[in-house]
């Protein structure tokens, strides 16, 4: 049971088990159900993402016209797929026993889906390459004064004797404060989700720093909190057992376990080699239809972090787990949408964070909070409603300015002014104590002493 919880938190601390939506258990579940129909369609999804066991499916489904009618031509062009994939003899004997009957038109068909789902294709299309640099995405993007995580210790895991860490991600504002620090995932789930955002905003960077001038800069931390002398450890002692039996699980193929041996790796970056890296895991995962995989290479393709950066890989994986039901990559996805605001991005950014938020995601609910309030978009703002919503998360994110600023454009929106102007007095003083450059603050006070609302995105650095 132990190393079952310890496994479960892992994952669990990418905020749970979202549904199913095309992944190689629900596939090989309709094939025993013999559901051949789903089970093809299941497999086609992942073979496409360049899953190796969907390629090799898919061309035996075509083969045998198991779920699909029968094509001998669909099934040597997967086989051909999975066998340049590293593919076993299967498929070169199905290549064996159709190639010499090909026709000129078959073989264009074979070209046809070879340029959209071939290797190379894949490579150009969907797969980030590795970066070959490790850490952050800004090397020059540090630490100048990291603040004690022992000050923002939960009183309930000090009490339990509960260690854990999480693992965050955030922008470098040029005034050298974390803005709005984001958890990726913590071990145990949640427990020290809003410690870690505390730690992070208390602590003082070195921006990065372009012709003379800082700049905005990303970085990734794990914070550490632990337990205090007399208690026993969160991981058993046996925690070196528990890995390498996760690791050849991994090695098996088996999807989920290569998503949580990732995870090891990136808390365990000692583990790590230029052939063991976390992001390989990762990708292999997301490509067996794992949604939560899908997120972190997404997010960590459209920042750079472990890949090359590629906004359109990144957002395209991001997108597969958003539609899977993934709430981090929903708020992920939503906020590159805010950020890049073309025609119809904040419409589909609120439409993300409705479906985050309504799974109960916290940092869903906060963003949609701060937009209804507030937001760019006139016709989307509910002032009332982002007080409902923000009452439901104030206790777990009242240790960040912006949520009293939320609270008064809110106000400010509905002619609540006093409680505007108490609301962001606090803000603005809790920006000062943080160090932030707090004009932006100030500036929003003014209209408020002058009864006037505000608008904008208040997440905006």
């Amino acid at each position: 049971m132990r190393a079952r919880t310890w496994v479960v938190a892992l994952l669990l601390g990418l905020t749970g088990a979202p549904a199913a939506y095309a992944d190689l258990y629900t596939a090989a579940a309709a094939v025993e159900k013999q559901d051949f129909a789903r089970a093809f369609e299941l497999y086609r999804e992942v073979a496409e993402m360049g899953r190796l066991e969907g390629q090799e499916n898919l061309a035996v489904s075509y083969v045998n016209g198991e779920g699909v009618k029968r094509d001998n031509v669909l099934g040597f062009a997967w086989a051909q797929i999975a066998r340049e994939n590293g593919g076993g003899e299967e498929m070169q004997k199905i290549i064996d026993a159709i190639q010499p009957h090909l026709t000129e038109a078959a073989k264009l068909r074979v070209a046809e889906l070879q340029a959209k789902f071939g290797k190379e294709a894949l490579q150009k299309s969907l797969l980030p390459a590795r970066r070959v640099a490790r850490g952050n995405a800004d090397p020059d993007c540090r630490f100048a004064i990291p603040a004690n995580p022992d000050n923002y210790y939960p009183e309930g895991a000090i009490h339990g004797g509960v260690s854990g860490s999480v693992y965050l991600d955030f922008t470098v504002s040029p005034d050298g404060r974390a803005h709005h620090p984001r958890v990726l995932y913590g071990i145990p789930a949640i427990v020290f989700d809003e410690a870690g955002k505390a730690v992070v905003r208390a602590s003082t960077f070195k921006p990065k720093m372009q012709d003379g001038v800082a700049v905005p800069c990303t970085m990734r931390i794990k914070v550490k909190f632990l337990v205090r002398p007399g208690h026993k450890p969160l991981e058993g002692g046996d925690i070196d057992d528990k890995i390498a039996a996760l690791k050849a699980n991994a090695e098996r193929a088996d999807p989920k376990s290569e998503l949580i041996y990732g995870l090891v790796l990136v808390g365990r970056p000692e583990l790590s080699s230029e052939t063991d890296r976390a992001g390989d895991w990762f990708l292999r995962a997301a490509q067996a239809g794992i949604a939560p995989a899908q997120f972190l290479v997404g997010q960590d393709t459209l920042g750079g972090l472990g890949y090359e950066k590629d906004e359109r890989k990144g957002v395209d994986w991001l997108t597969r787990a958003a539609t899977a039901g993934q709430p981090n990559a929903q708020v992920v996805l939503a906020n590159y949408l805010l950020q890049r605001q073309e025609a119809g991005d904040v419409a589909a950014a609120l439409g993300w964070l409705e479906k985050a938020s309504a799974a109960g995601d916290r940092e869903a609910t906060y963003r949609l909070a701060s937009l209804l309030a507030a937001g760019p978009e006139a016709a989307a703002r509910d002032p009332q409603r982002a007080l409902d919503l923000l009452a439901k998360v104030m206790d777990a994110v009242d240790t960040d300015p912006t949520a009293y600023e939320v609270r008064a454009a809110a106000n400010a929106a509905l002619g609540r002014f006093d409680e505007a102007r108490k609301d962001q007095k606090r803000a603005l003083t809790f920006a000062n104590k943080l160090g932030w450059d707090a004009a932006p603050q100030k500036e929003r006070l003014d209209k408020y002493q002058s009864n006037v609302a505000w608008t904008g995105d208040l997440f905006a650095l």
